[in-house]
């Protein structure tokens, strides 16, 4: 093809005809760039489809681990309520006592309003992994991007609303247990090998009747009502996403 173009050359300009010959030069720069424009978009097409490759296979990754937060998430916000509902009974002097009519009921039940609240939350690895390695990019839904930057403030909000809640329980509510409890029976519920004496039986109508005990407990359920909201909020987050990634996921097949 070369040598083709060559000879076309050295007859138009053996025979002097110069404004052929220009035209002819023209034509050929012209073919040469309209070559280099399809090499080039051939090229970027590939590349495209590389990054649509990989995009595709971080969305299929991401939306695993967000269906793993999803059941997390569930879970976290069942036992969130849990809490939530057992310090409303033991508040409320008929359920309070209806409770007092079985022990292992009521150590349950006081073990965990005096002592346990949920520490965890869901973690998205995937998106934790992208954003350090700056590849958040990649993910070229803007929509997607925006609603992960959401679920990552949620997130945080919520570890510092457990870590404050942490504190508040640590400082106040345990000393519920140290100063009008005997928390050993509840220890031995919990940890039914520990070897050690009980010593005398709790009180429970009588301490719940204390104002301090009710007012700690108050604190307690306005601390877990508003980690129940901070869960509730990060689990629609995380199901809006979830569904935004399968629009993507099947957009992507047709």
């Amino acid at each position: 093809m070369i040598k083709f173009f060559r000879k076309i050359r050295q007859k138009l300009l053996s025979e002097n005809k110069f404004s052929k010959y220009l035209i002819y030069a023209i034509g050929e720069i012209v073919l040469v760039v309209i070559g280099i424009l399809i090499a080039l978009q051939i090229n970027n097409w590939n590349e495209a489809r590389k990054i649509g490759k990989v995009e595709k296979e971080i969305l299929n990754v991401l939306l695993e681990d967000l269906n793993s937060a999803k059941e997390f998430s569930k879970e976290y916000i069942r036992s969130e309520q849990n809490y939530l509902d057992i310090i409303e009974t033991i508040l409320h002097n008929d359920s309070l006592k209806t409770v007092l009519t079985n022990s292992d009921r009521t150590k349950e039940y006081f073990n965990k309003a005096f002592w346990d609240f949920e520490i965890k939350f869901p973690v998205i690895n995937t998106y934790s992994d992208l954003k350090n390695a700056g590849k958040i990019a990649i993910v070229q839904n803007d929509s997607i991007r925006e609603r992960l930057s959401v679920l990552e403030a949620n997130i945080y909000n919520l570890d510092k609303l457990i870590q404050d809640r942490m504190n508040v329980h640590q400082i106040r509510i345990d000393e519920i247990c140290v100063e009008y409890v005997n928390f050993l029976p509840l220890l031995k519920f919990k940890i039914p090998d520990y070897n050690i004496s009980l010593g005398a039986q709790n009180d429970y109508i009588e301490i719940m009747a204390h104002p301090k005990v009710r007012n700690l407990m108050g604190i307690k359920s306005v601390l877990t009502n508003e980690a129940l909201g901070y869960r509730k909020d990060l689990d629609n987050e995380i199901e809006a996403i979830i569904k935004l990634i399968k629009t993507e996921l099947n957009e992507g097949q047709n």
